[in-house]
């Protein structure tokens, strides 16, 4: 599983090249601050228990 707590300066160093977008110096805390919220967020969704009789929708129905 990744890490709940990721290095976000060592994810920003290794992604951002392959990206192509410039980024400037003075956004990389917010840009490390928001790795970190996403990766808590990715671990609330991944650590909540779902019941084994959930199943997905066959198909997606906005609205419903």
């Amino acid at each position: 599983m990744p890490d709940p707590d990721p290095d976000a300066d060592a994810l920003i160093d290794a992604l951002l090249p392959s990206t192509g977008i410039p980024m400037d110096p003075a956004w990389r805390p917010a840009v490390a601050a928001n790795l970190r919220v996403a990766a808590a967020i990715a671990k609330a969704l991944r650590d909540f228990p779902l019941p084994d009789s959930v199943e997905p929708a066959p198909v997606f129905e906005p609205g419903r």
